[in-house]
C-alpha cells in the first residue's frame, strides 16, 4: 500500500513537471523544446567545449570515462533500441579494439614458446579507424550465423560471444594472458592556429578530454544521420514487427548485419579510445559487467532517445568512476553507518546490486526512460494505439459507417491514407 502510494506521488510530479514543459510558452515554442531539442543539446557541446576551464584532474578523467562509454552506449543503442536485438556481448567489440591500439603501438607479442617478439609499431591515427573496422567485420560475424534467432535465444548467443572473446586474448599466448599488455598515447600532432598538442603529458588531460569529445561529437551525428536515413528506419521496422517488415520489402538479412556491424564499429572506436588513455590493457577487466553496464545506461536514459543515452550513460559512469568512491569513503568514515547496515564496508561491491535496483525502479516508475524517444513513449503509454484485435482500415469503417469510435482511438485520416491523398479514390 505504501509502495502504491509513493508511486503514484512520484508519477504525480513527474506528471505536473511534464505538463508544466508542454504548455509553458518561451517565444512561442514548449519548454520541452528548449530542454529535449537539439538546442538543449547544443547549448550543452557549448558548455562542454570550455569545461577544461574550471573541472580539476580527477572531474577531467570522469569526463573522459563518460565519453568513451556514452559512444558505447550509443553503439548498443543501434543493435537495442533501433533494431530492437538484445545483445548482451557488447563488451567483446570494446576488447577487440583495445587490443588492436595495444598490439599496433608497439607492445611485445609472446610465441607458443614463451619467447617475446616484436611487430611494426602503427601510428595510433591508423590503429582508430583500423580497430572500427576490425569490430565491424566481427560484429558482423557475430550477426551472420544469428539471424534467424529472436528474444531470448539471441540473448543467449550474444552472451556467449560476450564471454568468448576476452577469454580468447587471455589464453591464447600471443597477447601475455592475463598480464595484459601495454600501449603507447596517440603521438603529438600539430595543427593550424593551434601548434603542438601532446598526448602524453599525464597532467594535462586537455588534449585527450577534446578527443574523446570530438569523437563522441562525430558518433552523435554519424547516429543521428542513420536513424532518420531509410537504414534506421528499417530497423525500426524490424522492432516493431519483423514479420511485417519483411512483408514490406526489408531485407532482413542486410539491415540487421547493418545493426551489427555498426553498432559493433562505435564499440571498437571506444575500446580503442579507452586503452590509449589508460594506457594499459588487461583481459580480466573485460567481463559480462561492462555489457551490463551499457545497457543500463541505454535503459537508464531511455532505449532509442539519443540524449536519453547520453544522460543515461553521464549518471552511470560518473557514479561508477567518482561518486561510489566519494560515498565509500564517507561510509568507512562513519561507523555508525556501517553499524546500521552490517557489511557495507565498500559500495563499490554493491554496485551491481545499485544498478539493478535503479533498472526495477526505472521499469516500474518510468519504463520509457528519463529522456525518452517520442515515439516508444507514446507506445508504452498507449497513445495512438488502436482497440485490441481493430486495425486503421477497421476504425475507418467503423467511422464511415456511423459506428461510435472512442476519441483515445480515432485516427487522422493521413494515418491510412498519406497526406493530400484519397484511398477510397484509388480502390
Amino acid at each position: 500500500m505504501i509502495l502504491q502510494r509513493s508511486r503514484a506521488t512520484v508519477r504525480g510530479y513527474i506528471n505536473t513537471a511534464t505538463a508544466w514543459l508542454d504548455n509553458t510558452l518561451v517565444l512561442g515554442r514548449s519548454v520541452r523544446w528548449y530542454v529535449t531539442g537539439w538546442p538543449f543539446g547544443l547549448v550543452i557541446f557549448l558548455l562542454a567545449i570550455i569545461a577544461p576551464s574550471f573541472l580539476d584532474q580527477p572531474t577531467l578523467t570522469s569526463a573522459i570515462s563518460i565519453c568513451i562509454y556514452a559512444m558505447l552506449a550509443l553503439g548498443l543503442n543501434i543493435v537495442v533500441g533501433y533494431a530492437g536485438l538484445l545483445d548482451l556481448g557488447y563488451v567483446a567489440f570494446f576488447v577487440i579494439g583495445s587490443y588492436t591500439v595495444a598490439v599496433g603501438t608497439g607492445s611485445e607479442l609472446y610465441n607458443s614458446n614463451g619467447q617475446p617478439f616484436s611487430i611494426p609499431t602503427v601510428s595510433f591515427w591508423l590503429l582508430l579507424p583500423l580497430a572500427a573496422v576490425i569490430a565491424a567485420l566481427f560484429g558482423i560475424l557475430l550477426g551472420a550465423p544469428t539471424l534467424r534467432l529472436r528474444g531470448d535465444y539471441l540473448a543467449i548467443v550474444t552472451l556467449g560471444f560476450g564471454e568468448i572473446v576476452p577469454k580468447v586474448f587471455q589464453n591464447v599466448p600471443y597477447f601475455n594472458g592475463s598480464l595484459g599488455m601495454g600501449a603507447a598515447p596517440p603521438p603529438d600532432i600539430n595543427l593550424p592556429l593551434i601548434g603542438d598538442i601532446s598526448f602524453s603529458d599525464p597532467l594535462n588531460l586537455t588534449p585527450f578530454y577534446y578527443l574523446a569529445l570530438g569523437l563522441l561529437a562525430i558518433v552523435v551525428v554519424a547516429v543521428i544521420a542513420l536513424r532518420d536515413s531509410s537504414i534506421g528506419r528499417a530497423w525500426i521496422a524490424i522492432r516493431e514487427d519483423e514479420t511485417a517488415a519483411a512483408a514490406s520489402g526489408v531485407n532482413l538479412v542486410r539491415t540487421k548485419l547493418l545493426a551489427f556491424g555498426l553498432g559493433a564499429l562505435i564499440g571498437g572506436i571506444g575500446g580503442a579510445l579507452n586503452t590509449a588513455f589508460l594506457p594499459v590493457v588487461n583481459p580480466n577487466d573485460f567481463n559480462f559487467g561492462i555489457s551490463i553496464t551499457v545497457l543500463a545506461m541505454i535503459v537508464l536514459g531511455g532505449i532509442g532517445s539519443i540524449p536519453g543515452v547520453i544522460l543515461g550513460a553521464t549518471i552511470l559512469r560518473y557514479f561508477d568512476v567518482s561518486l561510489v568512491n566519494q560515498i565509500s569513503t564517507y561510509v568507512q568514515e562513519n561507523p555508525a553507518i556501517t553499524n546500521a547496515i552490517p557489511g557495507l564496508n565498500d559500495i563499490n561491491e554493491a554496485k551491481l546490486l545499485i544498478y539493478g535496483m535503479v533498472l526495477v525502479l526505472m521499469i516500474l516508475l518510468r519504463p520509457q526512460g528519463l529522456l525518452p524517444n517520442r515515439r516508444r513513449s507514446r507506445e508504452l503509454k498507449g497513445i495512438g494505439a488502436s482497440a485490441e484485435g481493430t486495425s486503421a482500415v477497421g476504425l475507418l469503417a467503423r467511422e464511415e459507417s456511423g459506428l461510435d469510435v472512442p476519441e483515445e482511438d480515432a485516427l487522422d485520416e493521413t494515418a491510412y491514407t498519406g497526406a493530400g491523398s484519397d484511398a477510397r479514390g484509388r480502390e
